[in-house]
């Protein structure tokens, strides 16, 4: 909470706020008078519910891996084209005494036979005996037109801690295309949803929100669309029934690709908790 001095300096603040939202505005309309969302704010997103079961039978058989190491209800497969299904498949990839290693299988398979056209494996693995665990494979509905020719498949997974006292959890992207047969993870594990605080399990917390934006812009490099990326920092303390603090703040980025994939910085720094 800021206190000001006397009025005057109270309406240069209130003025300085305002063009500051003005400025974002101008910026964010500029950079988005032509483009594509790709992901809209939380919420107001369409996911594939369907998993093809009878399929990835198929797909498993010709990949040698145990259907019962896949598991099943963490998995999503989605129509590609009209003669092929892609998978996120989260599978157990090794058992240990200390419990099972397992990651999420990315693949297009052709529909007549499960044949595998292309496949590979999230960089990121997790053991269930872990505190963090990822949520199902969610893949989105909508198809993602990164260039005249290259259309990608978004996947999103969230990680949470569970935990009362601890409020920690994250989503990211994946973003995976299909080109004359070969498939390309060109945007991996990128964060676009993030909620970090504490709360004292009585009804007092403090929580600082990350939700992000991406739209497709007409400017490409290396023959691919950039990415432009809006930030909505949001935070909130609750103290008791007297008081109750919010706050926000807006950033902006553009993601570029280069050659081989959309490259980012990792960024964990928290804009307002200390």
């Amino acid at each position: 909470m800021y206190f000001y001095g006397d009025i005057t300096s109270c309406k240069q603040a209130a003025n300085k706020m305002k063009l500051h939202k003005i400025l974002f505005l101008i910026i964010f309309i500029s950079f988005n008078s032509h483009s594509q969302n790709i992901i809209e704010e939380y919420g107001e997103r369409e996911y594939s519910d369907y998993l093809n079961v009878e399929l990835l039978h198929k797909v498993c058989d010709n990949l040698q891996l145990k259907f019962s190491d896949v598991y099943i209800n963490k998995s999503k497969s989605i129509n590609f084209q009209t003669d092929k299904t892609f998978f996120a498949i989260q599978y157990i990839f090794k058992r240990t005494k200390n419990g099972n290693l397992y990651t999420t299988k990315y693949l297009f398979a052709n529909n007549s036979n499960g044949k595998v056209i292309a496949q590979t494996d999230n960089a990121e693995s997790y053991s269930d005996q872990e505190a963090v665990q990822p949520s199902p494979s969610y893949i989105l509905k909508s198809p993602i037109n990164l260039s005249n020719d290259t259309i990608g498949v978004g996947v999103i997974k969230e990680e949470s801690v569970n935990s009362y006292a601890t409020i920690s959890a994250i989503e990211k992207i994946s973003i995976v295309t299909l080109t004359s047969n070969k498939l390309k993870v060109v945007l991996e594990n990128y964060p676009i949803r993030e909620s970090h605080g504490e709360s004292n399990c009585a009804g007092n917390y403090e929580i600082e929100n990350l939700d992000k934006t991406i739209e497709i812009m007409d400017n490409k490099i290396h023959g691919m669309s950039d990415l432009f990326i809006t930030k909505k920092f949001t935070y909130e303390n609750v103290i008791g029934e007297k008081e109750n603090i919010k706050k926000e703040k807006y950033e902006t980025e553009i993601l570029v690709f280069d050659g081989e994939k959309y490259n980012f910085k990792v960024d964990n720094a928290l804009r307002f908790i200390k």
